[in-house]
């Protein structure tokens, strides 16, 4: 039975997560169309016939009688009526385990997986039985597709503080553990104390010891085991009436945690694997180098043998963030290599804090993210006053007048993947205070102004005229175009082509000799262009940007060429990356290369003759560079202090690469490197500095095709 089922409507498969095979609703969560299982009539799902208002879950209690039998030994010896009576009711819970469970919440027929309803009815925990929360159905079904699909490897959660992650990974581990014979279930944290006490033996023992009789199998070793949770035949000082089975029906099944190293089960067949924390694993550990080795733990030949749970907050980029960030984007389900793999073969999930805040669920298990018309009782029995929106935003207005503390807080209850992924602001070169408050104004902007397009020659001939098409999967994002008469200018100084547009904008070009790496993760060509002062157009405004590799070198080249003609914008390079000077020079374009601008000239430079671009590595160059940018931030990035006046610039990769930008390891930092450079040379010629009239113009004008 094939669990990848094409449904009219979307272009990749759905994945079915019915354990028969039915068809029923679809739903998209992560990237991802899962499809559940077929629903069933009315009368059979639980609630039917209640009020809405009453219609939610319920744990129902063992009954009384069963309740006193605490091994399978003890069900044995009962009479045998009595286990003619209570048999349905045993046989009926393991369907539930296997099939889900369907109920009435609120009017709606809503379905969880057998993960789910296991940890709801039969997982105890130090606070006693959990609550049912619309999001954690959401994390399991998406798991439930992970486990499906044939070509994924695990499920990948970044998640606020205190989601119930980790609960719901240590019930997943018990559950499947006690069902499945000759399988090994591993466990690793930050730290392996963390892994030991906090998850292996606070959440995974504490939930078996108070596991049915029903679903406990034959357990080798004590009752409060430190090292592994072994499901084998028990050895001979354990008594038989200690045993919870007969010897022989043993599944040889073991859950056990090991230290945070790199290789920790390097060489094992694992069934399932949970990484908590990977987002805060530090050096020596590294999550991406970790995942490398655990994942071959997963597979056999090319075929899937076990599934993985990685989840976590995320530490600063110094302190592990950086390394599991590399990991979320190589797991974008959009995103698959021709095998139809995710490049780390997990599909990866992000649900927001305000539908993941504590306090914040009515009694259907519902967020209330928006002020409620009137208070509401809340599923932990106190009332509702106001949406966790608000709540969590009032929290950070706290903080605005401190920074790092606001940025914690950003990051530790995220509304949006970027802010999850936020860099510590301790010791950062730039102001990041502001540049995060640039992001936040841009993601609530409506309409984008920011468009994604490709730059063409008209017919495909070159040399004529360069025209803008908008295309989601494009290279280029541009946020102001020049008008008509600007486009495509042709001017000559001594028969040769230079830039008309020169008093308007500039460019800066980040470039690369080599073309397309075999796995794709070579430097990106990268572009800014930028508007210098002026009356009339956008002033002190980057105007486009560019990072991207396609496979071949020259088409990088040609992509640069183009967008400089049509906006007639010279173009700063560094003069050391002699591919795109050598490309410009052959196509005639060498004229809208700058020379290195005088001011960027040291006393013992040296250079009397003109030389296009500047030097990537002279200190002169790199500390003004870093200045230039810095100045930027200050005056025209986040709220203006003195104008009160939001700051108009609208490409968020390029804030990104800002907030994690190191002078002393500039070469990852493709866009920063572009765009410091267009400052750079749109200071070779100074403008006065008079006040712009275009505070109220709308930057972009929409390209007509």
């Amino acid at each position: 039975m094939s669990t990848l089922v094409q449904i009219e409507e979307y272009d990749e498969p759905a994945i079915s997560i019915c354990p028969k095979g039915t068809k029923g609703e679809s739903i998209e969560l992560g990237g991802l169309v899962i499809l559940l299982p077929a629903q069933p009539s009315e009368e059979e799902i639980v609630g039917y016939g209640k009020p809405d208002h009453m219609q939610l879950w319920e744990r129902i209690p063992m009954p009384k009688e069963l309740s006193r039998i605490k091994s399978m030994d003890e069900w044995g010896e009962m009479p045998r009526e009595f286990r003619e009576k209570f048999s349905p009711y045993i046989e009926e819970e393991f369907r539930r385990r296997r099939e889900g469970f369907w109920f009435y919440n609120k009017g709606v027929p809503t379905y969880i997986t057998g993960r789910h309803y296991m940890m709801l009815q039969w997982t105890r925990m130090d606070i006693g039985y959990p609550d049912f929360l619309e999001f954690q159905r959401n994390i399991f079904l998406h798991l439930a597709a992970c486990e499906a699909d044939p070509r994924c490897i695990g499920q990948l959660y970044t998640k606020c503080r205190r989601s119930g992650y980790t609960n719901i990974c240590s019930s997943v581990l018990l559950d499947e553990a006690t069902q499945v014979k000759d399988k090994l279930l591993g466990i690793q944290s930050k730290t392996g104390k963390d892994a030991q006490e906090n998850i292996f033996m606070k959440k995974v023992v504490y939930m078996f010891r108070h596991y049915p009789f029903f679903f406990k199998p034959i357990q080798d070793g004590t009752t409060n085991p430190r090292m592994e949770l072994a499901f084998r035949e028990p050895s001979k000082r354990i008594t038989k009436k200690n045993k919870t089975a007969t010897t022989g029906e043993a599944l040889n099944t073991v859950i056990n945690w090991k230290n945070t190293t790199n290789n920790a089960y390097d060489g094992e067949k694992l069934h399932i694997l949970y990484l908590d924390e990977a987002g805060k694993w530090e050096r020596p550990t590294d999550i991406r180098d970790a995942w490398r080795i655990q994942r071959t733990c997963l597979i056999v030949g090319r075929k899937i043998v076990g599934k993985a749970m990685v989840g976590s907050t995320v530490n600063p980029m110094d302190k592990g963030g950086k390394e599991y960030k590399d990991l979320w984007s190589d797991s974008n389900p959009t995103d698959r290599n021709a095998n139809g793999r995710t490049r780390s073969g997990l599909y990866r999930l992000f649900i927001p804090a305000y539908d993941a805040l504590e306090g914040f669920f009515d009694k259907h298990g519902f967020a209330v993210t928006e002020d409620p018309a009137e208070v509401l009782p809340g599923i932990d029995g106190d009332s509702i006053h106001q949406g966790s929106k608000t709540y969590l935003k009032n929290e950070r207005n706290s903080y605005k007048h401190d920074a790092s503390e606001l940025n914690e807080i950003t990051r530790q209850f995220p509304f949006t993947e970027d802010e999850a992924f936020r860099d510590s602001i301790d010791g950062s070169l730039f102001n990041i205070g502001k540049i995060y408050e640039q992001i936040q104004h841009n993601e609530e902007l409506y309409p984008d102004p920011v468009v994604v397009g490709n730059f063409h020659w008209k017919e495909g001939q070159k040399d004529t005229e360069v025209f803008f098409k908008p295309d989601p999967n494009g290279r280029f994002r541009v946020a102001w175009m020049p008008p008509d008469d600007l486009r495509n200018k042709k001017l000559f100084e001594r028969n040769k082509r230079i830039a008309p547009n020169a008093e308007l904008g500039v460019g800066g070009v980040d470039s690369y000799d080599l073309d397309a790496t075999v796995d794709g993760r070579g430097s990106k060509g990268a572009l800014h262009l930028y508007n210098k002062f002026h009356m009339e157009y956008p002033s002190n405004m980057f105007v486009l940007e560019y990072a991207s590799r396609p496979p071949l070198a020259k088409i990088f080249y040609e992509d640069v060429l183009m967008a400089a003609v049509f906006y007639g914008y010279p173009i700063l390079i560094e003069n050391n990356k002699y591919g795109i000077a050598r490309y410009f020079e052959s196509r005639g374009y060498d004229g809208y290369l700058m020379d290195r601008p005088k001011h960027l000239m040291s006393a013992n430079s040296g250079i009397k003759t003109k030389t296009k671009g500047i030097p990537s590595n002279s200190q002169d160059v790199i500390q003004s560079h870093a200045q230039a940018i810095e100045a930027y931030i200050h005056d025209h990035v986040g709220l203006h202090y003195e104008t009160a006046m939001m700051g108009k610039m609208y490409f968020n990769r390029t804030l990104e690469d800002w907030i994690g930008f190191k002078i002393t390891d500039r070469t990852k930092f493709d866009l920063t490197i572009s765009s410091g450079l267009a400052l750079l040379g749109a200071q070779k010629v100074k403008a006065k500095k008079v006040q712009s009239n275009f505070i109220d113009k709308k930057f972009f004008r929409r390209y007509k095709l």
